[in-house]
């Protein structure tokens, strides 16, 4: 009475990927070796080295999986994307074939905290994919920043499409304990190529593009003399839905880089289609508009934590007609590794803090408890109550949960 009778339920439970790894670690952990009394000094040395790396390596990993509870873009944003990956290219005409060579990569940048090397695998990606075969993954080298594959790859690619495809490139740094951590990609234009003869080419990593961007704006360009020019945002269409369970509240960011001046929409409530008819004005000499270009970064303003980027365009005023002006509409798309834009864009300040951080309490090895060898059972708990975050990782019998 009172009470809720008890049913066995016929839902298929949620399954939490980190509990099922720990349940595989506690089942397959072995107990620890015992060694030899009178083992030689030597061996002893190397034994204690070995003992050392481990013990290291799991406190490493513990402190990743808090850090990952509390923000898990955190490991994304680790270390700058850096390196290159060298590939090699072929369209075969009668087969209908692009045939990929992935060579080596080097000069990576590691994702462990230890940060001396990464287990790197290479993920390639036709977009659009017109044959549907999906993503193509290389063997995964170990312990190295300076991997070396030497391994092919083909998909099915007709002619006519090849002026619309793109080739996305990720390299990975494996983890068997959790999530793999991206360490770069680069997206290349197959239509640059004209594949008469094999094209190889070292390409600089990035960091990852967001594809998801949609939509475009609608803008006006003038120019008054002697200096003014006049930038009405009209309205934007189709944006992108960042937060599925929130309406969207989009706002536009507007800069010249090289000028102190940024100018912003007012925020338009609840909507994708959002109109604004804004004007600005910039202070810009006739004779400098051939080296300008203007930014426009439509953003969907968050009333709890970081805004979140709805994309961005670039135009360059080199041939703006200043008699005529402009007016027309704009794809929108994440332009952060544009040689244009990459330049202003920086990392979100809350996760900057949460790479600091974490990379300050591997460097001192503090909490002092995380880094003590582990045993028995306890619940490890971290917090942030200015970012307002928390994270919780079990211990069972010495293996984390």
């Amino acid at each position: 009475m009172g009470g809720s009778a008890s049913k066995t339920s016929t839902d298929q439970p949620k399954s939490d990927p980190n509990r099922v790894q720990g349940l595989a670690r506690l089942m397959t952990a072995q107990p620890a070796k015992k060694r030899p009394k009178n083992m030689h000094p030597f061996l002893k040395m190397i034994q204690a080295e070995e003992d050392e790396y481990d013990h290291t390596k799991q406190n490493m990993y513990l402190l990743k999986r808090l850090f990952k509870g509390m923000d898990p873009t955190v490991m994304k944003s680790i270390g700058d994307v850096r390196g290159e990956i060298k590939l090699s290219f072929k369209y075969d005409k009668f087969k209908k074939l692009f045939l990929i060579k992935l060579v080596s990569a080097r000069e990576l940048v590691p994702k462990d905290l230890s940060g001396k090397a990464a287990d790197p695998y290479v993920k390639f990606e036709l977009l659009p994919d017109h044959a549907s075969e999906g993503c193509k993954t290389s063997s995964t080298v170990e312990n190295t920043l300076q991997p070396t594959y030497n391994e092919i790859f083909t998909f099915d690619l007709l002619e006519e499409d090849i002026a619309s495809t793109k080739l996305r490139v990720q390299v990975w740094d494996k983890d068997l304990f959790n999530k793999d951590d991206f360490m770069g990609e680069k997206i290349i234009e197959i239509s640059q190529f004209d594949f008469k003869e094999v094209v190889t080419q070292w390409f600089e990593l990035q960091a990852e593009t967001d594809l998801s961007i949609s939509g475009d704006l609608e803008i006006s360009l003038r120019y008054r003399l002697p200096q003014s020019l006049l930038v009405t945002v009209h309205r934007g269409n189709d944006l992108v839905r960042r937060d599925p369970g929130h309406d969207s509240d989009p706002y536009v960011k507007i800069t010249v880089p090289g000028l102190p001046t940024i100018h912003q929409t007012k925020t338009v409530k609840g909507t994708l289609d959002p109109v604004w008819d804004e004007d600005f004005e910039f202070e810009i000499p006739q004779e400098e508009l051939t080296e300008r270009y203007i930014v426009l970064h439509v953003i969907d303003r968050s009333g709890i934590g970081d805004n979140d980027s709805m994309g961005q365009i670039y135009i360059d005023l080199q041939n703006l007609n200043i008699e005529e002006g402009y007016s027309g509409k704009f794809q929108l798309a994440d332009l952060k590794n544009h040689e244009r834009v990459r330049s202003k864009m920086s990392q979100k300040a809350l996760v900057q803090e949460f790479k600091e951080a974490m990379y300050a309490h591997a460097v001192y090895k503090q909490a002092g408890f995380l880094f003590q060898k582990q045993e028995g059972n306890k619940v490890i708990r971290v917090e942030n109550k200015q970012a307002g975050t928390s994270a919780k990782l079990r211990i069972i019998e010495g293996v984390p949960m």
